[in-house]
This record gives C-alpha cells, sequence and structure tokens, in this order.
C-alpha cells in the first residue's frame, strides 16, 4: 500500500488548534483559585503582563510594524485579549457557567459566518459543517446538563454570552489580515496584548484594582499565574495565531467544540468531579461532531495529504 505524503504545514496547525483549545479548557480552574485573592480585572492584567514579557524574551530582536497596519493591531487586541475576556467574565455574573459553556458553542458558526464574508479561500458552510456542528451542540447540552436543573434563561447573561462568540469571529477576521503582513506569530501576538493591556488602563481607575504583594507572592497564586500568562496567554495564543495562518479561523475555530469535552475531563481529574456514564456519552458525542465538522475521514486524508489542497488557506491577504 502507497504510503499518503503528509501536508506538515497543515497537520501542524491542526495540532496547534487542539493543543490550544486543550490548555485554555482547564484555565478556569486556575482562574477559580486566584479570584479568592484577586479581581477578574487584576487575574487578567497580570496574565497579559507576564506573557508581554515571555514573547518579549522569544521575539527579542524590534519589529518595524508599519504604522498603517496598527489599526489592525488595535483591534485584534481590544475584540480578542481584551474584550472577549472581559465580556465573558461579566456574562458569568449574570447567567450561569452551564448557560455560558452552551451558548459559546456557536462561535464557529459566526466565525464561519464572518470570515466568509471578508475571505473567498475560507472553508465554506457545507454539509460536514453543519452536521458537526447540531452533533457537538447536542452532546455538550447533554454534557452541560446532564439532568440538572442548571440550565435557564437569563437574558442579560445569555445575551453577553452570544456577544462574546460574535467578538471572537471578529476577532479571527483580524488576525487573518494580520497574518498576511509576514511577521512572526510571537512578535504579532506579543503586540495584541500590548494593545489588550492598554485597553484595561481606564478600567483600573474606574475600579478597585490593587494588586497586594503578599497575595502575589504565594507560591499557589503565583503558579497559577505563571501558567495563565506563560501557557495559556504567551504560548496559547501564539499556537492560536499560527493555527489561523496554517489550516483558517473557521477549521480551526472548529476545536472550540473540546471546550466541555476539556474542561469534564479536568474537573474529574483535579476536582474530583466524576464523570457520569451519561456524561462519558456526551463526551463521545462532542468529540464525533467534532471530527464530522472537520469533514468527516475521508475529508481529513485529503487535507492532511500534500496533494489534498493549496496547503495554508490564511496567507492569502483580504
Amino acid at each position: 500500500m502507497k504510503e499518503l505524503p503528509i501536508n506538515a504545514d497543515r497537520l501542524s496547525g491542526h495540532l496547534a488548534a487542539f493543543t490550544t483549545v486543550s490548555v485554555w479548557s482547564v484555565t478556569y480552574i486556575s482562574t477559580k483559585v486566584l479570584l479568592t485573592d484577586f479581581t477578574p480585572l487584576e487575574v487578567l492584567f497580570i496574565r497579559f503582563f507576564i506573557a508581554i514579557f515571555v514573547l518579549k524574551l522569544i521575539s527579542f530582536r524590534s519589529v518595524g510594524f508599519r504604522k498603517s497596519e496598527q489599526l489592525y493591531f488595535a483591534l485584534a487586541g481590544f475584540t480578542g485579549p481584551f474584550l472577549y475576556f472581559l465580556v465573558e467574565n461579566i456574562a458569568l455574573l449574570y447567567t450561569t457557567a452551564v448557560n455560558v459553556g452552551i451558548i459559546l458553542t456557536i462561535t464557529p458558526m459566526f466565525t464561519a459566518i464572518v470570515t466568509n464574508l471578508f475571505y473567498k479561500d475560507e472553508r465554506k458552510l457545507d454539509f460536514w459543517f453543519y452536521l458537526g456542528f447540531f452533533a457537538a451542540v447536542g452532546g455538550i447540552v447533554l454534557l452541560s446538563v446532564k439532568g440538572s436543573a442548571n440550565l435557564s434563561f437569563n437574558p442579560l447573561g445569555d445575551f453577553l454570552s452570544v456577544s462574546a462568540g460574535i467578538v471572537w469571529a471578529v476577532y479571527s477576521v483580524f488576525t487573518r489580515k494580520i497574518n498576511s503582513f509576514g511577521y512572526s506569530t510571537p512578535a504579532v501576538t506579543r503586540r495584541s496584548f500590548e494593545y489588550g493591556i492598554i485597553y484595561m488602563i481606564p478600567l483600573m481607575f474606574l475600579t478597585d484594582f490593587c494588586i497586594e504583594q503578599e497575595n502575589l507572592i504565594k507560591p499557589l497564586n503565583l503558579g497559577n499565574l505563571v501558567f495563565l500568562g506563560f501557557i495559556a496567554s504567551a504560548a496559547s495564543f501564539t499556537f492560536w495565531n499560527y493555527s489561523v495562518k496554517k489550516i483558517g479561523a473557521v477549521t480551526s475555530i472548529i476545536y472550540i467544540y473540546i471546550t466541555p469535552v476539556m474542561s469534564a475531563l479536568a474537573a474529574d481529574f483535579f476536582l474530583g468531579e466524576k464523570l457520569s456514564l451519561l456524561g462519558w456519552i456526551a463526551c463521545l458525542i462532542t468529540t464525533l461532531g467534532l471530527f464530522i465538522s472537520q469533514g468527516g475521514p475521508k475529508f481529513i486524508l485529503k487535507k492532511l495529504t500534500r496533494n489534498g489542497g493549496n496547503g495554508s488557506s490564511g496567507r492569502q491577504n483580504a
């Protein structure tokens, strides 16, 4: 049997997306620990500060970003690192985590619609996309509810959750545009985080922002902050931008379906929140939805081989 040549660029893009979403799936554990001693804004600021420091070490050479490109970096920093997390955190104040988790699974649909408006080479909303979408959403609803009464209608919080999904879709458009500029991924990610911190400054004066040193140096807090700043921000956002560059925004965002599954597995392992048989079935259905959304076995095999497509769909200009 002849061995099929693998398209390394596309494979690395899929691996980067899967790795990123897997990391983001468990960040709520670290955030939950930190919110005992810090406010959400303080956690976000420290997280971004660490990320910028790490990315500066990685891409230590000065990058001459052109003035005409700054608007895209500013918009990416506003929609992605800043506004998305801010809206999501506020939503959690008005609705349940179950609702947020379910509603945010429509993010791939928003992303597909928005990016298709601006990029003709992005993946279209085909039969496989829709079938996988409904399978994944069904699995996530089953995983989130599991026969409990946690699902309820909370107008403001649910609306904010939908808004967060739209914000991330817009961020994906800006990311694709920025990737066409030809800069290194760490440098691009760092600049977005720098703008994200700038947007936080006004909120610092409007809130009781005050990072206590004794809380900062606690080993448990320090460890979780390093994880959020280095792994979940600097590394993961770099991987995400790389994934969008290699396989496109729509194909990358589909991996968001795996978030509730990874979160449930992390809660089972770290917090002792054991999954029931129904929970394991829901995880399987959701994972199957992810697989189907990527096009099914034959489609995926074709896409991963060198003869199956043109490689990166994120290299073209808008």
